[in-house]
Parts: C-alpha cells; structure tokens; sequence
C-alpha cells in the first residue's frame, strides 16, 4: 500500500494526502469502530469518497469523533443493569436494579430503581421478572383496612427479646410467635428500632391459647435493657374474660405495674391496637373495627416509664403463663403523623 504523500499546495495552505493513504486510515477507523463495539450511530464530521483527496486536518476531526462516540457509547454500569443516555449527552450512566424493582421516570433527570409499595387493601406478588397487583376482597372482614400480609422481615421485627424456646414463623395469614407454657410470667417477643417520630403503628393482633392463667400477647416499646412498656390482650380476674391492660415490665419476667387495666368488655378477636409517638408523648389506643380507635392510655415520654430516650425500639411479645400461646400479626403498618 501507499505511503501518504503531502502535496504541498501554495495557494491552499494545507497539507493533502493521497486517495491510497486516506483508505488506509479508513480502514483503521473502522476497525477501531468494530473493535470497540461501538452501539449507536457515530455520526462523522467530514465525508470522504474514493474519489478525492483527503484533507489531513478532515482526518484527524473524523478520528477524534469515532474516539470520542466509542467513549460515550462504551457499556456502563454493573452487569445486567441499565444504560440511560445522560442529560447532557455526555454518555451513558448505568443504573442497577435489585429484585422486586422497577424503574421510574424522573421528569429532567436520570430514572431511578425503585421498589412498590403496597397500598392499603393491595397485594404485590413478585414473580421471575414479573410482579401481580391484585385488590384484597373488601368483602373479607377487614378487607378494605388490610395490609399486604405481614411478613417477620417486612415488619423488621427481626431480634429476638427472650427467645428461650419460642419460635417465630410466617405463614399464609401473617407473622407468628409461637411460646412454650411458663408456670411463671416469662415474656418472649421480636423487636426493631422504632421509627422517626411522629408515627403511628397500627396492628391487628390474634392471640390463640387454652389457659385460666393470666397470660397474654401485647404490642409497645422496649428500651433495648429490659424495660417495656406495652399494652397487652389477657386474661381477667376473676372470670377470665379477656381484657386489656397497659403494662410496665422492668425485666421479661418482672411486671412493675399497669397504667391501665380496662373493664371486663370480653374484648373479642382479633383485635387491633395502635401505637403512637409524636415526639413529646406515647399513646396506646384499640379498636374493633381498625378505623375508629379508643384511647386507652398516653403519656409524656420524658415521664412515662421507659423514659425521654427509652422509646427506642417497638416490640411484639407473648406471656404464655399457664399454656402456649401463639400471637399472630394478621395486618401491619407504619404511617408518618
């Protein structure tokens, strides 16, 4: 092949290389195109054909496009994610997407990965590169207020207070602690770190037991060293109709008291109880139909049992004295007050 041969042009100025040198430098470029794997259109500054002569400057501006197309085009990001085209047209920015997550517009900049989250009365089931929305049947009892079934890792209620012999278990109709029979007071219970404030936990809870024993299965605060602070479904004196009480426990198997014991309404089940804490104070309320809730019993936190700090963790707990006794989470969920 030719060497390129500079034609040196008084009028022009400029250097000119031979039609032979410009297809060999042709050839270059598009090797370097398909080497690179190039995957969008590179658009070239400059046409040249077989039959002109090849300006040396054209060249040059025609390579640095291809350099810098293959630059912008180059595959980002991690394996199997996403490539969007940058505002600026700069190049392409990879995105990752985890299971269970989709992919959502953002108006004037880049998609973000994003999980669902079902709404009141909504269930998400997650599938092999599939998700189905479906509507729970607000024919069902409570079908309208229910959450997605709860899950142990969907209510973070992942540690353990107590374990001994308890176990904890999902299963088609939610979370499950399952405790052994104590002849003495023996709490065992799941906990996680409370929310921000303000806040409001809103449960339905299920207790299933055969005892005339005072045990019980309740929803509070932990302080993370023993203290809780909890308001709990048992059993009543002297009749054993099921009752509500707000307890303070100084350690899993020491009860310090009740700020309330409420009168003997034969509570029926499930029940559901609510949570609250705006930041100042801590309310413990109930309800039968999981809409209209009935105080039971609110404190300032700097003076309520746990203390201003002991408001730290929420937790789930049984109290199998006399039979086994297993609590059930039927319906779960965290609101922003």
């Amino acid at each position: 092949m030719n060497s390129p041969v500079i034609d040196a042009d008084t009028d022009n100025k400029r250097g000119k290389i031979s039609t032979s040198a410009a297809y060999a430098i042709g050839i270059a470029i598009l090797g370097l195109v398909f080497c690179t794997e190039v995957r969008a259109d590179c658009v070239l500054p400059f046409q040249i054909n077989a039959s002109g002569i090849a300006d040396a400057g054209q060249l040059t501006s025609n390579n640095n496009a291809v350099a810098d197309c293959t630059q912008q085009n180059s595959p980002a990001g991690p394996i199997n994610g996403l490539q969007i085209q940058q505002q600026d047209e700069t190049g392409l920015v990879g995105i990752p997407l985890d299971g269970q997550q989709l992919l959502i517009g953002v108006t004037g900049g880049l998609p973000k990965a994003r999980s669902l989250t079902a709404g009141h009365g909504i269930s998400l089931d997650y599938s092999a590169a599939a998700v189905m929305v479906s509507r729970r049947s607000s024919m069902a009892l409570y079908g309208a207020i229910m959450s997605a079934t709860p899950t142990l890792a969907a209510t973070g209620l992942t540690s353990w207070l107590h374990q001994g012999a308890s176990v904890a278990q999902d299963s088609q109709v939610g979370a499950t602690l399952d405790a052994p029979a104590s002849a003495v007071p023996n709490l065992s219970g799941r906990y996680r770190p409370a929310p921000v404030p303000p806040y409001t936990i809103t449960a339905l809870i299920a207790a299933t037991r055969n005892t005339d024993q005072a045990n019980g299965v309740g929803l509070g605060w932990y302080d993370g060293s023993g203290g809780l602070h909890v308001i709990s479904l048992v059993n009543s004196n002297p009749d054993r109709s099921p009752i509500l009480k707000v307890e303070k426990w100084s350690s899993v198997t020491t009860l310090n008291g009740t700020d309330v014991t409420s009168s003997s309404n034969g509570f029926s089940q499930p029940i559901w109880f609510r949570l609250a804490d705006d930041g100042a104070r801590v309310s413990f309320g109930f309800s039968q139909d999981g809409v209209n809730f009935v105080p039971l019993f609110d404190t300032p936190k700097a003076s309520g049992f746990l203390g201003a700090a002991g408001y730290s963790n929420i937790v789930f707990i049984t109290n199998p004295i006399g039979s086994r006794v297993l609590g059930t989470l039927l319906s779960w969920r965290i609101d922003a007050t």
